[in-house]
């Protein structure tokens, strides 16, 4: 699979967003950490950010374009916002997020999530978020997503602080394993 990256080279809105910002710039000022405080106080603007950022979608999406990859859509000191669009059968390896707090909504098609149990690594739940559905995850949680039902899917993530190596969809889809316990995430 030929992914694509596509960052903008400073922090900010990608010139896309930069144009139609203002509504954007009040989510990202509400989704980024304060220093001291903890994922539950920040992970409703994280879903906030991604779920105005998805409510405006119709207006910048098609000015990107819409080949599978991922592009950064913004970026701040405590903050970023990706845009990820994912091609039928496309999925992550297993991975949690660095630290970072993390919410995710979806534009189109569906993902689906195998969370994973933090200390063994094997499925402890299967969800699936179709269009329109938000998730928040806290730091810690595990998971691997796909593309659900072999159709292609987008949606937009949302992660606080930045973590410049999160991992890209890969082709493909494993099977992680069995329940034997899972974590309270």
């Amino acid at each position: 699979m030929n992914l694509h990256l596509t960052v903008p080279p400073l922090l900010g809105l990608h010139p896309v967003l930069d144009r139609d910002g203002g509504d954007l710039t009040t989510a990202l000022a509400a989704a980024s950490a304060p220093a001291g405080t903890s994922p539950a106080e920040y992970l409703p603007g994280l879903a906030e950010a991604t779920r105005r950022l998805a409510a405006s979608a119709r207006r910048w999406r098609p000015l990107l374009g819409a080949t599978p990859g991922r592009t950064r859509l913004a970026s701040t000191a405590g903050l970023e916002l990706w845009l990820v669009e994912w091609a039928p059968g496309a999925a992550t390896r297993a991975h949690d997020h660095g630290g970072a707090a993390v919410a995710l909504t979806v534009l189109d098609g569906a993902l689906v999530e195998d969370c994973l149990d933090a200390t063994i690594w094997t499925t402890c739940r299967r969800t699936t978020f179709r269009a329109g559905s938000t998730a928040a995850f806290d730091p810690g949680h595990v998971h691997r997503l796909a593309a659900a039902g072999g159709a292609p899917a987008a949606s937009v993530h949302a992660w606080s602080p930045p973590w410049p190596a999160q991992p890209l969809p890969v082709a493909g889809t494993t099977t992680i394993g069995t329940v034997e316990r899972c974590s309270s995430s």
